[in-house]
């Protein structure tokens, strides 16, 4: 018996090829995990380097800045060392402005005009100011205290200012430069009868004042010696050693007489 074979028409239908869809989700699975610990593995990475680098403390810090300044101190004494021996530099010292007057007590004992230690200290220290400043003038004021009489201080108050001015002069200052007056017990500064006080006023008071030389120095004494090449002078009217002339007439000149002689 013969069976006939049969066949299906599928038409104009193409075939199509279906994979294993678990397959491909396995897949996707796995790049997705490979890719999380990619990223995992270079974050672990970078925190490593992170860390590896060393923070500075605050010793650290203080450590080296201490050494860039020590570095930076060298550097300029060196500069400096260079500059000075290439071209030397002159250290001028401060000027030091001085008042244009300069008060000054010099004391003394009692019912004396000699200079104690510490007076003549004082007066050397004025004496050096003076020969830097030729410029200053002294005035030299003498008191006492008010014992004795008044004639008497009056006296030994100059006699105190004659002290300090001859100290100063065998210091080298001029004389021209020092004037001297005593006030005696008139210029006291107390008046009451403590030793304190009277001490007070046994003084020399020093002025020093800014005068300038050109009103210090005294003038030249002008010349009054006649001149003999003068024809208006007369030979004869000048006073000789031995001559006994009154306002140019001699006593010997027969022709005059200087008193009427009385009962001639």
């Amino acid at each position: 018996m013969s069976q006939a074979s049969s066949q299906i028409s599928s038409g104009n239908i193409a075939p199509t090829i279906k994979g294993p869809e678990k397959d491909t989700k396995e897949v996707c699975v796995l790049g997705g995990i490979v890719l999380f610990l990619g990223g995992l593995l270079a974050a672990v990475w970078l925190y490593a380097q992170a860390s590896n680098q060393v923070k500075p403390t605050p010793a650290t810090a203080k450590l080296e800045q201490a050494d860039v300044s020590d570095l930076f101190a060298r550097a300029t004494a060196m500069n400096q060392a260079k500059a000075s021996t290439a071209h030397p530099t002159q250290v001028t010292a401060p000027v030091v402005s001085i008042p244009d007057i300069i008060h000054a007590d010099i004391y003394f004992e009692i019912d004396r005009k000699g200079l104690t230690d510490e007076g003549k200290a004082q007066l050397s220290a004025q004496a050096d100011m003076l020969k830097q400043h030729e410029e200053y003038g002294v005035l030299i004021q003498g008191y006492t205290d008010r014992q004795g009489s008044t004639t008497y201080n009056k006296q030994l108050g100059m006699k105190r200012a004659d002290t300090v001015k001859a100290e100063l002069v065998n210091a080298g200052i001029a004389e021209y430069r020092i004037k001297t007056v005593s006030l005696g017990e008139e210029g006291v500064l107390c008046v009451d009868n403590s030793d304190v006080c009277r001490h007070m006023n046994r003084r020399v008071h020093l002025e020093l004042r800014k005068i300038g030389q050109e009103h210090m120095m005294v003038p030249p004494a002008p010349n009054t010696t006649p001149d003999r090449s003068d024809p208006s002078i007369d030979p004869s009217s000048t006073m000789r050693d031995g001559d006994s002339t009154i306002d140019g007439v001699s006593p010997s000149d027969p022709t005059t007489t200087l008193e009427p002689v009385s009962g001639s």
